[in-house]
């Protein structure tokens, strides 16, 4: 699902001298496999097979790929967790491992919210390698000069000794967030997310809580009171159907994914973010001649028009509904004329 970011909002756990950053909290967890049972770590035997052993990789991973639970004892087959056990240890990791690395590096403390994100998110993507985020590294020294034009480049121009279209992906994500002004309307992430549905006892949360909200933002008169009941599961339903998903009250992955993304339109000035760049790539991806620059102008305006009118839905220009479920849910081959 996708909600935008309010980068006011503070996490309790962590103290505000070393509060971190929303947004590269939310990229990470874009880019990252979230598991509530331990699994067994791929990089683990290659360590074992290179002779380094259990000096290597650790050889059980949990959450957000943690090593070991908060106690401190490693995870082992079979431990399982709750996501908000996951949430916590991604946290503690970062607070930890990341910051102090981090904290390192020259004007840290006068970085934004934005910049501070994409930074964290990059060294977190690099294991907190030290030499790429030192003081004397590229980046270092583009950040001590405040040559801030530079650091997007340097921080896409480095995909590791495993460059794939996943890391590359991320490494453009980082780059735009880096270069956002403050202001949480032009970015929308991914925030993974439980199941919502009905269950005996009743599903209990923020998470629900927010669902209600936006279930009631689209016209469907539910009581917001953080309970999964009977009356959000019939909202669900009658939304699932709205945007042409299956309707089974379920509100997973796909459907949050849905109701929590911005519509996406053409404006003044134009709408910018992770989001446009998202439609545009898969606009491309099916045939259509757009830039991939997360800017909403008249071209990928024109190209979402003509992509409603293939597949006769309504022709306003605007990714919402019926439109995004369609677009996001295509055949990975399907091409359009």
């Amino acid at each position: 699902m996708s909600t935008i970011f309010d980068p006011n909002q503070l996490i309790s756990s962590i103290s505000i001298a070393e509060q971190l950053p929303l947004v590269g909290i939310e990229l990470i967890k874009q880019f990252t496999h979230c598991s509530l049972t331990a699994y067994k770590n791929p990089d683990y035997d290659q360590d074992a097979q290179s002779g380094n052993g259990n000096s290597g990789s650790p050889e059980y991973l949990a959450g957000w790929a943690s090593s070991h639970q908060k106690g401190g004892r490693v995870f082992v087959a079979g431990d399982q967790i709750t996501q908000t056990q996951a949430n916590e240890l991604l946290q503690l990791q970062l607070q930890n491992s990341t910051l102090p690395i981090l904290n390192k590096l020259p004007g840290w403390d006068s970085l934004n919210e934005h910049q501070r994100g994409a930074l964290i998110s990059f060294a977190h993507s690099l294991d907190n390698d030290s030499s790429v985020l030192s003081p004397r590294s590229l980046l270092g020294r583009a950040l001590k000069d405040r040559r801030w034009y530079q650091i997007p480049a340097i921080i896409r121009g480095y995909y590791g000794p495993n460059a794939t279209a996943h890391i590359a992906e991320r490494r453009h994500e980082e780059a735009d967030l880096f270069l956002l002004e403050m202001r949480p309307e032009q970015y929308t992430v991914m925030n993974r997310s439980r199941l919502l549905e009905l269950t005996d006892p009743a599903l209990r949360g923020q998470d629900i809580n927010r669902l209600q909200k936006a279930l009631g933002n689209q016209g469907y008169e539910i009581d917001v009171d953080g309970i999964f009941g009977p009356l959000t599961q019939w909202a669900v339903e009658k939304y699932q159907t709205s945007v042409g998903l299956p309707s089974n009250g379920v509100a997973d992955q796909k459907t949050q994914r849905i109701l929590y993304a911005r519509a996406l339109y053409l404006s003044e000035p134009y709408l910018m973010g992770s989001d446009v760049r998202e439609t545009q790539s898969l606009l491309g991806r099916i045939g259509y001649s757009v830039d991939v620059d997360g800017v909403f102008n008249l071209r990928t305006w024109q190209a979402v028009v003509a992509f409603q009118r293939y597949f006769s839905l309504p022709e306003d220009g605007i990714i919402q509904g019926k439109t995004l479920t369609k677009l996001l849910h295509l055949p990975v081959l399907e091409t359009v004329s």
